[in-house]
């Protein structure tokens, strides 16, 4: 009677006890599953024992554990059957997590005095195996709605959400440009779930080289690219060089586009003429007519062009006179340099080349005009030269007859200058010890003659050629020198007396000539007045002789 009244006094209080708060303790799909009684509480010290229940479908229990003091029964049937166990802190071990241990279970401990449950929710997750995409094409259009690709996240629990991504950037459906369907298959016997989403997106220009991704549950897929295509929107026209084209230069005219794929062939329109190529064609040796506009389009889309003006640079030049030219001095030679360019150009002018300030024009020609004559005529670039070779002849002309003595007096020197042409021959009439000739740039000869005079003497510079020739004369004085032969040099004060001496003899001389001169007027002046002896007038014949006499006497 005792024991009747203490089970019901049991099942009173359990009935009365609130219900303990559920629990949810997750697990991983495959591993093995622990689950605490009452959180790994101790156990009470009257513990009668402890058992361990799930909930079955259908809302009936099922037994799995029973420990009573150190005896441990496994009661598991069905799908636990050999999969349970009994850690030493009475938490209860469940190989092999699957999806159907999704459930309930109940550690129950039963004491003297109370019966205690502990209910545990187990929930089993699982990433998905692989995360990738699948089905994508090679290539997307511009503009137009594709579908880029499957993307795959399998067995997983629970079913994997899908995130799509372009160049690590979340991808939003917006229902016209990027558009994502979504579709979630169970497996009908391990209860997995594989999601799929399939996206289709409209490329644009600025997808060239993106990458698109997939993520799941921290898993992301490979990136795949695309050959983002569309057609060319603009054609440019580029001319190599770019700098001022001159006549005789090569151009290439080379086409392209911004179309990805770019165009495989491309017109270019010729002045007169279209001519298909892949993306250049090259001008060689091009002329003034070569200049004009230029267009190019690709082969298929003859309304999307580009052009370019070519502007050809010319040059002419005519120069009257040219190669070699004679004339004679004192004559005069026009020149005339006539241009035919495609713009103003400029022109210099060298002689033997020295520039020149002025174009050259010869009113009355002279020896020094004489001359390699250069004119350099350019405009941006191009550059055109031509020449005349001037020779101006004549008969010879000394410019001067010079003379030079050395120091310490024992030599002189003679420079005798000439100009002529052709050049002429220079000859003294006298030998010297040395003859040197120097030819200056503006035609001028000139030839120094080296001798040691020993009297005064006059010295002739003789020139001449095919057309005349001339002379001049210059007196030199000697130098009085002793040489080796027995003579020496007189010093300084020599030469000065030697100097007075022969002026005082020409003076003597003069005062003489003056003496006979004053006698001869005072005779003249008697005899025309008659004899001096009679007081008559001298014969004509005596008059004669007497001057005769007096001239005989000077």
């Amino acid at each position: 009677m005792r024991a009747a009244v203490s089970c019901v006094g049991l099942l009173v209080s359990l009935l009365l006890r609130p219900a303990w708060a559920l629990e949810t303790l997750v697990a991983h799909y495959g591993d093995i599953i622990k689950i605490p009684c009452n959180r790994g509480a101790p156990k009470p010290a009257n513990l009668i024992f402890t058992k361990w229940k799930y909930d079955k479908s259908g809302g009936n229990t099922g037994d799995l554990v029973k420990i009573k003091d150190s005896n441990i029964t496994v009661m598991a049937t069905d799908e636990y059957q050999g999969r349970v166990s009994i850690a030493p802190d009475f938490s209860l071990l469940i190989s092999s997590a699957a999806l159907g241990d999704q459930r309930k279970f109940t550690c129950m401990r039963a004491s003297a005095d109370d019966i205690f449950e502990y209910p545990v929710h187990v929930q089993v997750l699982k990433p998905p195996s692989v995360v990738e995409i699948l089905y994508w094409p090679t290539r997307l259009d511009t503009g137009k709605l594709t579908q880029v690709g499957e993307c795959s996240a399998k067995e997983a629990n629970p079913a994997a959400n899908i995130t799509w991504y372009k160049n690590d950037q979340v991808l939003v459906a917006d229902g016209k440009e990027v558009i994502i369907i979504t579709s979630v298959n169970k497996h009908h016997e391990t209860g997995l779930s594989s999601t799929s989403s399939i996206l289709r997106y409209s490329a644009s220009k600025r997808d060239v080289d993106a990458n698109f991704t997939c993520r799941a549950s921290n898993l992301t897929s490979a990136p795949v690219s695309f050959l983002i295509t569309y057609p060319p929107q603009k054609v440019t026209l580029h001319v190599t060089p770019s700098g001022p084209l001159k006549e005789g230069d090569n151009v290439t005219l080379r086409c392209s586009a911004d179309g990805n794929p770019p165009p495989s062939r491309y017109i270019i329109h010729l002045k007169n003429q279209e001519v298909m190529v892949e993306d250049s064609y090259t001008l060689t040796m091009v002329k003034r007519s070569h200049s004009g506009e230029y267009h190019c389009s690709p082969a298929d889309n003859s309304s999307l062009l580009d052009s370019q003006t070519l502007e050809v640079l010319y040059l002419d030049i005519s120069l009257n006179p040219s190669g070699r030219v004679d004339r004679t001095t004192g004559s005069s030679l026009a020149v005339l340099l006539q241009t035919n360019a495609s713009g103003e150009p400029t022109v210099s002018w060298t002689k033997n080349k020295a520039r020149l300030t002025a174009e050259p024009q010869f009113d009355q020609l002279k020896f020094s005009d004489s001359g390699l004559y250069e004119c350099e005529v350019a405009i941006e670039g191009l550059i055109r030269r031509s020449s005349f070779i001037l020779d101006v002849q004549g008969p010879p002309v000394i410019r001067s007859v010079d003379e030079n003595q050395e120091i310490g007096g024992k030599h002189k020197n003679l420079s005798c200058e000439v100009e002529g042409s052709p050049k002429p021959s220079i000859q003294w009439s006298v030998n010297g010890t040395k003859v040197e000739e120097i030819t200056h740039a503006d035609g001028r000869v000139t030839q120094t003659l080296t001798l040691i005079p020993k009297e005064n003497l006059t010295v002739t510079c003789f020139v001449k050629n095919h057309l005349g020739q001339e002379a001049r004369s210059i007196d030199v004085s000697s130098v009085l020198i002793d040489g080796a032969d027995g003579m020496t040099n007189q010093g300084p004060r020599e030469h000065s007396n030697a100097q007075r001496q022969a002026v005082g003899a020409v003076v003597g001389l003069i005062l003489c000539a003056l003496t006979l001169a004053v006698i001869y007027w005072i005779y003249w002046t008697k005899s025309s007045q008659g004899s001096w002896r009679t007081g008559e007038n001298g014969t004509t014949e005596e008059k004669r002789k007497l001057e005769e006499e007096q001239k005989a006497k000077v």
